[in-house]
């Protein structure tokens, strides 16, 4: 059970920094914020996508 935890962890991580990498290549600081909610959990994403929908 613990390896499987340190597995999805460990992608979590990777997954945000190739989100960062993307941002800065890109220009696009949508991919920047995606980034910073998978390290945050989801009630980050939540937050993101309410304040990204209320600007729109």
């Amino acid at each position: 059970m613990s390896v499987v935890v340190l597995a999805l962890l460990i992608i979590s991580l990777v997954t945000a920094a190739v989100l960062m990498v993307a941002m800065l290549v890109k220009d696009k600081p949508f991919y920047g914020g995606i980034g910073l909610c998978v390290l945050l959990g989801p009630g980050a994403v939540l937050t993101f996508w309410y304040t990204a929908l209320s600007w729109g």
